[in-house]
């Protein structure tokens, strides 16, 4: 019998693996049952181009996988699939731009990078990034802001900066989602202004097999919405791929 896919969680931008251990784990736990294996982190901190991350992870892991990544992390998971294809069952992209860096931020990277060398990655973090992911309802909450600072100070600046640099030089991918014929599990915030909704209902249209979910959320949807986003993954593991947009009567590759 063909063992499960691995999950493989790839975090986003300054974010640790406490991204998804909101609602006490219930993704983890959700990625556990659906696949009866334990996910595993990827490791986002030690280069500083999206396509040697995505080598990294690849080449941390053997056998078939699932990603499922978080802005950032989902643009690694698409860029894991272009470099192996053949390794990837099916994907989870959460809070995705598949575009390369759009100009606006393009340019203030430098400024931010400056600032970050200079001592001010908390400033950074605190004032101009973390806030405005989140929900309007949810810019006041304490706990919330206070583990995204401590997830981005934790990482520290040198991170930042290979970050920062992955993020400037990464390569557009519109036209590569296309080309991806696994799975797709899709899931944007309602109230995201960094990837906001109708970027996913794009990506949506030009994947071959996907499920789109818009949950009310801001970008920070895996610790917004844990409970709605481990619900969702756990059914969309579950489900047969005749219910995806492609008709097929096997099961999902995540089935063992």
């Amino acid at each position: 019998m063909r063992a499960a896919p691995l999950p493989l969680l790839i975090p986003g931008n300054m974010c640790d693996a406490r991204l998804w251990d909101g609602a006490g784990g219930a993704i983890r736990r959700a990625l556990a049952a659906a696949t009866e294996r334990t996910a595993v982190d990827a490791d986002t901190t030690q280069d500083d181009t999206i396509a040697a991350i995505a080598a990294r992870a690849l080449a941390s892991t053997t056998g078939p996988l699932v990603p499922i990544g978080f802005s950032m992390g989902a643009i690694i998971a698409v860029e894991m699939a272009v470099q192996a294809p053949e390794r990837i069952a099916a994907m989870g992209l959460i809070g995705y731009n598949a575009t390369a860096d759009l100009p606006e931020r393009a340019a203030h990277r430098p400024v931010q990078q400056a600032e970050v060398r200079s001592g001010g990655l908390e400033r950074v973090l605190v004032e101009e990034l973390k806030p405005n992911y989140l929900a309007a309802a949810n810019r006041g909450d304490a706990a919330l802001l206070g583990l995204l600072r401590d997830m981005g100070m934790a990482l520290g600046p040198d991170v930042f900066i290979r970050q920062s640099e992955a993020l400037h030089l990464r390569q557009d991918r519109v036209s590569a989602l296309s080309g991806i014929t696994c799975p797709v599990f899709l899931m944007g915030g309602s109230e995201d202004a960094l990837c906001p909704p109708d970027w996913h209902r794009r990506w949506h249209g030009l994947l071959a097999q996907s499920q789109l979910f818009i949950e009310p959320a801001g970008h920070m949807v895996p610790l917004e919405a844990p409970v709605a986003l481990a619900e969702k993954l756990a059914a969309w593991l579950a489900m047969p791929c005749a219910d995806q947009r492609e008709e097929r009567k096997s099961p999902c590759p995540t089935a063992s």
